[in-house]
């Protein structure tokens, strides 16, 4: 794995209650009982974040050209991100935190609010 997969990994596995799973041959981040905040994949040496976003945050994000609506769970909020440079990083740290918030259960909201 590349260093950007390494500190998308790092981060997501920060989180309070994440844990790493593999049910479709690779990385997939979840919280709490089984639900799933972030989906990561690594080819040509551009790794491929999957996270999910609110409407507004979505609409932003597809303004970059790295960013396209995810493949299979697109329709309920999800996007890709080719993460190959620092800018690119910058920015699905944000989407992960995002992610990882609007996926969390209430009560550990709060271990990424105000980051």
């Amino acid at each position: 794995m590349s260093r950007y997969a390494d500190e998308l990994r790092a981060l997501a596995l920060s989180f309070p209650e994440t844990y790493e799973d593999e049910p479709w041959g690779h990385p997939v981040f979840k919280v709490g009982d089984n639900r799933m905040f972030a989906s990561m994949s690594e080819e040509d040496g551009v790794v491929h974040l999957t996270v999910k976003l609110t409407a507004e945050e979505r609409e932003m994000a597809q303004l970059q050209p790295y960013v396209s609506i995810a493949r299979y769970v697109g329709r309920y909020g999800w996007v890709t991100a080719e993460v190959s440079d620092e800018e690119s990083l910058d920015c699905a740290f944000e989407w992960l935190r995002e992610s990882y918030w609007l996926k969390c259960p209430e009560h550990l909201r709060a271990a990424v609010e105000g980051d």
